[in-house]
């Protein structure tokens, strides 16, 4: 292959989408491009038929760099960026004369007809690390179904509609959280925006900040998980790392300040209603394969009028860790995949 000069991608790019005040990258591709994507994990689904395969975790790094190398760029380059919110490649081929009805919940959407997308997801996450799953989530699948699910339309999880999704970093509660969720759109008729957040700490009182650097918070698994009472919920800080890229943790609905300590209550009150002001819609339409960092941007979703009817919104997710072995404390029975 001949080499050409290549500039990253920056945030004064035309690859950045500027809806949002925040750094989302975006690349469009082409059809020959999409086609070229849709057929690598057509592929793969007739190969190895699951996601899981022993032998698809393993080589999923190696075919992932046969997708375009449009995609790949831009993957590669963003995931440089330590200030980014959002990296998506647009344009990929869904075939909604194919495409089944929207499952009526996760249960009932690992099926034939979808599952050349749930390696697409898994394809393009392994250009930016190793997917996990948990234990008590959707079964520990690798790619999990946000649909939504009749009952849960007032509920606190990706299963809602009627209800705005508050936002949140993915997992929060846990070390072993991953570093990006990927979101691969495959239907969403009203397209219903995620939200996406974050903190300026330059924008935050430097006492405030101080208090959020420490361990003097909890954050709760939510319900989407389904058996995780007996997992211990230790003190946490709200932001870590470099002060001027801090790494943040907190879910708006379970996180709270230590029992009686009211200086951390007011810090966690003013970082919320910052977040709340810092917060913007992210539209993902039907072939957007969209990358939340979760290390630097919180996201959620706005309300929606579910139709139950098999046409209504529906993702694949995946979630990527970049050091696989970090997670290595919370394995399950010596699984490096699947977290307890």
């Amino acid at each position: 292959m001949t080499s050409t000069a290549y500039q990253p991608v920056r945030p004064s790019d035309e690859n950045v989408d500027r809806a949002g005040p925040g750094p989302v990258f975006r690349c469009e591709l082409t059809a020959e491009e999409a086609s070229l994507a849709v057929e690598v994990a057509r592929q793969c689904a007739e190969e190895y038929r699951r996601v899981d395969a022993p032998a698809f975790l393993r080589d999923a790094r190696v075919i992932a760099h046969e997708l375009p190398e449009r995609a790949r760029r831009l993957l590669n380059s963003g995931r440089l960026e330590e200030r980014k919110h959002v990296l998506v490649v647009s344009g990929n081929l869904v075939d909604e004369r194919s495409l089944g009805l929207t499952p009526a919940s996760w249960r009932e959407a690992d099926r034939a007809d979808c599952m050349p997308y749930a390696f697409l997801a898994m394809l393009y996450g392994a250009l930016l690390g190793d997917s996990i799953g948990w234990a008590d989530q959707q079964a520990g699948r690798l790619v999990t179904d946000v649909v939504p699910t009749s009952g849960y339309e007032y509920s606190l999880v990706s299963a809602s509609s009627s209800k705005e999704l508050g936002w949140h970093t993915e997992d929060a509660f846990s070390p072993a959280r991953a570093d990006y969720v990927g979101l691969l759109c495959l239907r969403s008729p009203d397209l219903t925006p995620t939200t996406v957040g974050y903190v300026d700490v330059a924008r935050l009182p430097e006492e405030t900040v101080e208090v959020l650097r420490q361990r003097r918070f909890r954050t709760y698994p939510d319900s989407a998980h389904e058996h995780s009472g007996g997992r211990p919920v230790l003190p946490v800080a709200v932001l870590e790392g470099c002060p001027d890229a801090p790494v943040l943790r907190i879910d708006r609905d379970f996180t709270v300040a230590a029992d009686g300590d009211e200086e951390a209550q007011r810090a966690l009150r003013t970082v919320v209603a910052h977040i709340d002001d810092n917060l913007y819609d992210l539209t993902l339409q039907a072939g957007d394969m969209g990358f939340i960092d979760n290390r630097t941007a919180v996201h959620g979703r706005r309300a929606f009028q579910a139709t139950f009817r098999g046409s209504d919104r529906w993702l694949k997710r995946v979630n990527i860790v970049e050091d696989l072995r970090r997670t290595r404390p919370d394995w399950v029975d010596g699984s490096a995949r699947i977290i307890g």
